[in-house]
């Protein structure tokens, strides 16, 4: 995993946000991540520490869910589901959660790689130790048991795989399961339309507006001039970029056996010094802050509906997870 000429945008939040958008990708592997920073109001000042873009925010971050408000929506909607399967008689087990991988937040690798200890050992790499930890895990989770096509019934509906719904019971492949009807969408379908919400909080429109400001600032005028510095700097070291993407998604530094490269930590602390020195990063997150700020201006009363959509989730979500629905 490592950031990408899309922007990163890493789990609990960004890979929802990915899976809202179908085919959007802002890094190379799906990744947990701590909660994100509350947003800054239009127009006011970022304060922010220059070197830890992990802590800065954009103006659209304020209608979608921080990732712990994410976790909390997917934790209300596990027991919801898993209430609604009890009613089959069957007890769900929730799958382990994945040990953080990548990025810390959406922020953190948006604009590209900027922790220097990280650079000098990986390159444009994740840290071998948190790889090596997420792998284990996957590998762990894998081995477990899969789940019977009833149960699967009982959780997504009919609406499966022909394979996994031809393997259900004749009941099921109707859509009942011990003598009741199955929601429409399992209940999994049902938690959703309990919460408001198929995409935990994450709305499409936000998320289509999130993901669209990041090219559009790359073609910002400031933003091409610190490009152009940051390339000029790079040509002056033997590397020759037009942008600070197109070396972190050089093919020749992609995941492999051949493990991380002298070369590729050659290319990566040369873009990390030559970011520095022009300020590539925040030249950058100023023209999109600039850039999301329109957009919430002209897109106002849309933004401001989706946001009492997500807090209407948000109460809904809490009350489930406390045991007061």
């Amino acid at each position: 995993m490592r950031p990408s000429h899309r922007g990163a945008l890493p789990t609990t939040l960004a890979a929802l946000i990915l899976s809202v958008l179908a085919g959007c990708s802002g890094t190379h592997h799906g990744s947990a991540v701590a909660p994100a920073a509350p947003a800054a109001a239009p127009g006011s000042p970022d304060r922010r520490p220059a070197d830890d873009p992990a802590t800065w925010t954009l103006p659209l971050m304020r209608y979608l869910p921080t990732d712990a408000q994410a976790r909390t929506i997917g934790r209300a909607r596990e027991t919801l589901t898993r209430d609604c399967a009890r009613r089959y008689g069957i007890t769900l087990t929730p799958e382990p959660e994945l040990p953080p991988l990548g990025p810390k937040n959406v922020m953190d690798w948006r604009y590209g790689i900027h922790d220097r200890g990280l650079t000098a050992r990986r390159g444009y790499q994740v840290d071998d130790a948190q790889q090596a930890r997420y792998d284990a895990a996957l590998r762990a989770r894998g081995k477990l048991p899969r789940p019977s096509p009833d149960t699967s019934v009982v959780v997504s509906g009919t609406r499966l795989p022909p394979d996994v719904l031809a393997a259900a019971g004749p009941e099921a492949r109707k859509g009942v399961v011990a003598g009741k009807p199955v929601p429409d969408g399992g209940c999994a379908g049902e938690a959703q339309r309990t919460l408001g919400t198929a995409t935990q909080g994450v709305s499409p429109f936000v998320a289509r507006l999130m993901t669209a400001s990041y090219p559009r600032s790359m073609e910002e005028p400031d933003v091409r001039r610190v490009f152009a510095r940051w390339s000029g700097c790079m040509r002056e070291r033997g590397f020759r970029y037009a942008a600070p993407m197109d070396a972190n998604d050089d093919p020749a530094f992609r995941p492999g056996p051949r493990g991380v490269t002298r070369e590729e930590i050659a290319t990566a602390v040369a873009d990390l010094d030559c970011r520095a020195a022009h300020r590539v990063a925040e030249v950058w997150h100023t023209a999109e802050t600039r850039l999301q700020n329109d957009v919430v201006a002209r897109e106002a009363a849309t933004l401001a509906a989706e946001r009492r959509a997500l807090d209407r989730t948000l109460a809904t979500a809490r009350r489930v997870v406390e045991g007061k629905s």
